[in-house]
């Protein structure tokens, strides 16, 4: 019964993006023969009081924030000062947040907001995109991002992998919270649908509640030349990209029509209310069964959190 907020191609790669950048201590915002920038934004957004408010993801961007800051200035330093001047105002995202649960995570929360944005949301852009064929940059990358962990200490490295580890361990909590549902919420909400002439195959919607198997056609973010932005072959140059400014998003009439209905149907099941119950159950239960490595790695990065705000004092 999730039936998440769907997500646009773009922003679904947004959000593993920013996942990746922040793993193991070796993504970067910019600088990778590949090219990348940053994706994401700092700070949560979901239902407080929940149990995998037990996560330090804020700390964790924190330490992520410093030790980006010394990369920079040693690339800087080096005379590339392409991620310095491009991202002084950027901030890691907490990469625990896509764990996190509210209401806003199921559909619309309002018919305002069923009319506004069907199923979708606005795209809040993203930074500059920096491309690097220059092999100098590249070694300067490395020394830099190897110069930054020393200054947070031998285990600071591994202790940040171990942390991020916890989303991969505690990340499968979604797929148990299917079966804490009601088992009578499904078909309370197909028949109230169909009171609203959607239909779809009954049986699968049953299985997998869900407004896309209701046939109607989405909408999309509004798109401008930045999108379309290709580095060029230019071996020895390191090229900046255009920021992605934010975009709307905008709905079909059709789709509108069908998020209003589904706020309405949902809203009369209290199909919102037993999803977010099920999952804070389910996450109760996974936080209980990681507890001593869940405290072990927040002292751990609390210590780092507080090393980091001095280092940033530094750069």
């Amino acid at each position: 019964m999730s039936a998440l907020r769907r997500a646009e191609p773009r922003r679904l790669l947004t959000v593993l993006l920013a996942l990746a950048l922040t793993t193991a201590g070796c993504g970067s915002n910019g600088g990778t023969p590949s090219g990348s920038g940053p994706t994401g934004v700092a700070g949560r957004t979901a239902a407080p009081n929940q149990p995998f408010d037990a996560l330090l993801g804020e700390e964790y961007s924190s330490v992520e924030l410093a030790r980006l800051r010394i990369r920079d200035k040693c690339l800087a330093d080096a005379g590339y000062p392409q991620n310095r001047d491009n991202f002084s105002t950027w901030r890691p995202p907490d990469p625990f947040e896509p764990l996190l649960l509210s209401a806003q995570n199921l559909g619309p929360t309002s018919e305002q907001e069923a009319r506004r944005l069907g199923f979708g949301a606005d795209f809040p852009g993203e930074p500059a995109r920096i491309v690097s064929l220059d092999a100098g940059y590249d070694t300067n990358l490395k020394r830099c991002e190897a110069e930054a962990w020393t200054r947070f200490g031998p285990k600071a490295k591994q202790t940040m992998t171990d942390y991020f580890d916890l989303f991969n361990v505690l990340g499968p909590y979604r797929y148990e919270v299917e079966r804490e549902m009601p088992s009578d919420l499904a078909s309370k909400l197909y028949d109230c649908m169909a009171t609203k002439n959607y239909r779809a195959d009954r049986d699968a919607f049953l299985r997998t509640p869900n407004y896309t198997l209701f046939g109607v056609q989405f909408g999309a973010s509004e798109r401008g030349p930045e999108e379309d932005w290709q580095p060029a072959s230019r071996p020895g140059v390191v090229q900046v990209g255009p920021a992605i400014p934010a975009r709307r998003y905008v709905p079909t009439p059709a789709e509108s029509d069908l998020a209003v209905a589904w706020f309405q149907c949902s809203k009369d099941v209290g199909r919102v209310e037993a999803h977010l119950a099920a999952a804070f159950r389910v996450q109760q239960r996974y936080v209980d069964r990681y507890e001593s490595r869940i405290t072990e790695l927040n002292e751990q990065i609390k210590t780092l959190a507080r090393q980091s705000a001095g280092l940033l004092a530094q750069n």
